[in-house]
C-alpha cells in the first residue's frame, strides 16, 4: 500500500510540471506600420490672362511652323550618334513616291542625317522632331491647318497630348495626310504662352539601300485669326506676352513697353493659384531702377537735371496704377476688393501691397490698371466703375526716361499663421537667396 501512495506522489508532480511548461494567457496584438510625417508644401503658379494697350488686347495674329534646320529633334531609337537636342537636316534626295512639296509653304523635307544612314533603314529607326511656337490671347475662331507626310509611320504629339500614333503602320507618301481629325484636336489645346508639337517618325525596316528604303518627314502647322479681328504689326502685338498657369523662370513679362506717351494707358489680369495648402500671396514690385538715359531739351526746360546722376529717372512715379481682387473678366466692376487705390504709382505700391487669401480650391485673380499720367478711380467720382487716365499729368521731365521693375508674387502658409502681413516680408532678401 506503501508504494502505491509513492507512485500516485509521483504523478501529481509530473503532472504540475507539465501544466506548467505549457500555460498561456489569452493576448492580442495590433500593429500600426509604415507611420509617415511628411512636411508640407505650398506651389504657387502664375497666369498672365489677358493684356490690353490703349484698347488693344495682346493677342497672336498668326503662326507658322514648318519642317526644316530650325526644328529639333529631340529623341531617337536609330543609330544617330548626335546629342539631343539636334538639328534636323535637310534631306537632298527626294523619292519619286513622295510628293515634292506642300503647296504655299517653305516647308522641306527632313531628317536627322543626310543621307539616311544605312542602320537606320534595316533597324526600324524612330525619331522625335519637335517645334515651339507662343500664342497670346483667345483661340476661339482661329483657323488651323496641319499638312503632313512622313516615311513611314508617324505619331503626333501637341502640348503633350497624343492626337494620332501610326507608328506600327506603314505609310510610303505620295499625298498628304488626313489631318481633320487631329487638326480639330489640336485647337481644342492650343494655350497662352509656349506650345509645342512632336511628330514621331518610325522607318519601316527594308532594303539596306536608303534610295530605296528612304526616311523622311515634311510639315506645315498654320493658326491663324481672322484678318480683320487682329493687329498684327502693332509693337504692342510684337512685345506682349500672355502665359497659362506656371512657374516663372525670368522670361515671362507683365509690361514691356518702348515708347509711353501721355495718355496711353493699359490693364493686366493676373491669375494665383496654389498647392497642396491655403496661402496668403502677396504681390509686389522690388528691385525699382528709374533711369534718365539722356537728358533732351523738354526736359531740361521742364527743370530736370543731371545733378543727381542718369540713373535717376521720374518715370516711375508719373505712371499710376489701379488694382482690384477680379472676378476673372479683367474689368472692374462694382464690389469688387480695391487692392491698390487708383492714383498709386509704381513708387507708392509699395505701401499698399497686394495681399490675397487664397485656397488650393479656387483661383485668385488680381486686375491691374496703369495710367501714364493722372489716374481717376471709384474713389474719384460716383460712378464706381469708373477708370480715366488724364495725360496732362505725365511731365516733360520724364522724356527719354526709362523704369524698370520685378513684379514678384510670395506666397506663405495660412495655417498657424494668423498674423502674417505682407509689408513685413523682406522679399528682396528671399529673392537674394
Amino acid at each position: 500500500m506503501k508504494k502505491i501512495l509513492i507512485s500516485l506522489g509521483i504523478i501529481g508532480v509530473v503532472g504540475a510540471a507539465v501544466i506548467g511548461g505549457t500555460i498561456a494567457y489569452f493576448n492580442d496584438t495590433e500593429v500600426s506600420t509604415g507611420n509617415i510625417m511628411v512636411a508640407g508644401s505650398i506651389d504657387l503658379k502664375v497666369d498672365h490672362l489677358a493684356q490690353t494697350y490703349n484698347g488693344a488686347d495682346c493677342e497672336t495674329c498668326s503662326v507658322n511652323v514648318f519642317s526644316s534646320t530650325s526644328t529639333d529633334v529631340v529623341a531617337g531609337t536609330g543609330a544617330f550618334a548626335g546629342v539631343y537636342p539636334s538639328p534636323a537636316v535637310e534631306l537632298t534626295f527626294i523619292h519619286t513616291n513622295w510628293l515634292q512639296s506642300i503647296p504655299g509653304s517653305s516647308a522641306k523635307w527632313i531628317w536627322v542625317t543626310n543621307p539616311v544612314l544605312v542602320a537606320d533603314t534595316t533597324n526600324g529607326a524612330e525619331y522625335t522632331f519637335q517645334k515651339k511656337f507662343n500664342w497670346n490671347g483667345s483661340i476661339s475662331g482661329v483657323n488651323l491647318d496641319l499638312a503632313l507626310a512622313a516615311d513611314n509611320g508617324y505619331k503626333i504629339v501637341f502640348n503633350g497630348n497624343t492626337l494620332v500614333d501610326t507608328l506600327a503602320s506603314e505609310y510610303n507618301y505620295g499625298s498628304l495626310v488626313n489631318t481633320a481629325g487631329v487638326e480639330a484636336a489640336m485647337v481644342t489645346l492650343v494655350q497662352n504662352g509656349e506650345n509645342t508639337l512632336e511628330i514621331t517618325v518610325r522607318n519601316k525596316p527594308g532594303s539596306s539601300n536608303p534610295a530605296s528604303n528612304p526616311a523622311g518627314l515634311i510639315f506645315d502647322l498654320t493658326v491663324q485669326r481672322p484678318e480683320n479681328e487682329c493687329e498684327e504689326d502693332s509693337d504692342f502685338q510684337q512685345a506682349c506676352m500672355l502665359w497659362n498657369e506656371q512657374d516663372l523662370d525670368g522670361t515671362q513679362k507683365f509690361f514691356n513697353f518702348g515708347d509711353i506717351k501721355p495718355n496711353d494707358e493699359g490693364t493686366n489680369l493676373i491669375s494665383l493659384h496654389v498647392t497642396s495648402n491655403d496661402a496668403y500671396v502677396c504681390l509686389f514690385p522690388v528691385n525699382v531702377e528709374d533711369d534718365e538715359n539722356v537728358v533732351v531739351d523738354p526736359e531740361l526746360e521742364a527743370g530736370d537735371t543731371t545733378d543727381d546722376g542718369l540713373g535717376y529717372g521720374e518715370l516711375s512715379g508719373e505712371v499710376e496704377f489701379f488694382g482690384w481682387n477680379d472676378n476673372g473678366n479683367g474689368v472692374y466692376e462694382s464690389g469688387e476688393e480695391v487692392l491698390i487705390s487708383a492714383g498709386t504709382s509704381l513708387n507708392d505700391i509699395q505701401a499698399e501691397v497686394i495681399k490675397m487669401s487664397l485656397s488650393t480650391s479656387n483661383v485668385g485673380y488680381i486686375g491691374l490698371a496703369w495710367c501714364a499720367g493722372t489716374q481717376y478711380g471709384p474713389q474719384d467720382t460716383a460712378d464706381v466703375t469708373a477708370l480715366d487716365c488724364d495725360g496732362s499729368g505725365m511731365t516733360n521731365k520724364v522724356q527719354t526716361d526709362k523704369v524698370l521693375a520685378d513684379l514678384v508674387a510670395y506666397a506663405v502658409q495660412q495655417r498657424n499663421n494668423p498674423d502674417f502681413n505682407c509689408e513685413n516680408v523682406n522679399i528682396e532678401g528671399l529673392i537674394a537667396d
